[in-house]
């Protein structure tokens, strides 16, 4: 259960960030980088969901789809990463 609850809150801020650099005007930077962040708190928030909901626990067997999902998630979240940072930091 705990791994469902931090992959939820994981999702919740890479949104949280993405919200607040749309608010920050720093978005427009980075466009690309900022929608793989979004795409990854997207798939975190669906991974940790499915750990919660005990009617799914049965259908994905011992949260394996949530571990493909959160799998995703963390290679969307480091994808973009490197491009805001890229974006971001070394073009002008």
């Amino acid at each position: 259960m705990w791994f469902a609850n931090g992959l939820i809150d994981l999702g919740v801020a890479l949104l949280a960030v993405v919200a607040l650099a749309e608010m920050a005007k720093v978005r427009r930077k980075s466009e690309r980088g900022y929608s793989w962040l979004a795409a990854a708190g997207v798939f975190s928030v669906f991974a940790g969901g499915i750990g919660v909901i005990p009617a799914t626990v049965p259908y994905v067997g011992d949260l394996f789809l949530a571990e493909i999902f959160s799998l995703i998630g963390w290679l969307f979240a480091i994808i973009g990463t490197l491009f805001v940072g890229y974006e971001t930091l070394l073009e002008k």
